[in-house]
């Protein structure tokens, strides 16, 4: 394990830092041959870091993961077995991070490389349509599979990487019969904003017609609406 000050170690059970806690998932961590390294954010519900699964021979690539340690102040409901499940249920469908183990107190999964999308950052109309229409796709497939992220309308659980879009920090996801992941994010990242309407070159009318297609049939739906985002 990396040298971690008592800061950082005692983030493995926030808020609390109790020490059984603390060396009790640390021995887990080592029985599963996962090297822990450096802290990466604080949620509501858990502390994440980074980690790599050592590799079996000094020839192999280390794996990089995320590892989320559940908070001492999260409540008694067993959130973490809700979120491994969700992300278990995706695996096949490339949209969220792939796990590698979960128990009661921690998640192990892949660590997506990559950096959180805004448009801001295209000065590209092709580029950024490309983008779009490949996050579209994704939400189009977490409504198909009953899950609702609920986050999406921010950007940082939305990751550009060099294998294409993904999502992560299901913390907050569920499953339902009317996920709505599509629709918050059109309607945080692109109506609410008449300039990116605009430089997308896209008619509030039209693009509001088509999302009512989609509330009554989701695939006749998608098709108009990916069929507004063209070069």
């Amino acid at each position: 394990m990396k040298s971690l000050n008592l800061q950082s170690l005692s983030l493995i059970d926030y808020p609390a830092g109790r020490e059984s806690v603390i060396l009790r998932r640390l021995e887990t961590l080592e029985n599963l041959e996962v090297e822990l390294n450096d802290f990466v954010a604080k949620g509501y519900r858990g502390t994440v870091f980074s980690g790599f699964i050592k590799p079996s021979d000094p020839f192999t690539i280390p794996v990089k993961v995320a590892i989320k340690f559940a908070r001492s102040d999260a409540g008694k409901e067993q959130f973490l077995l809700k979120e491994a499940r969700i992300l278990e249920y995706l695996e096949a469908k490339s949209v969220a991070p792939v796990i590698y183990y979960y128990d009661e107190d921690m998640i192990i999964m892949e660590y997506v490389d990559g950096f959180p999308f805004s448009f801001e950052r295209f000065f590209s109309k092709e580029k950024l349509v490309n983008v779009i229409r490949e996050i579209l796709e994704k939400c189009f497939i977490l409504d198909r599979a009953g899950v609702s992220h609920s986050e999406l309308k921010g950007e940082k659980h939305i990751i550009l990487t060099d294998r294409g879009v993904r999502f992560i920090d299901f913390e907050s996801a569920r499953f339902t019969d009317s996920p709505r992941n599509l629709l918050q994010f059109l309607g945080f990242h692109i109506i609410r904003k008449p300039e990116r309407l605009a430089f997308l070159g896209i008619d509030r009318n039209i693009i509001k017609k088509a999302i009512g297609l989609y509330k009554e049939n989701p695939i006749s739906g998608f098709k108009e609406i990916l069929g507004l985002f063209h070069i």
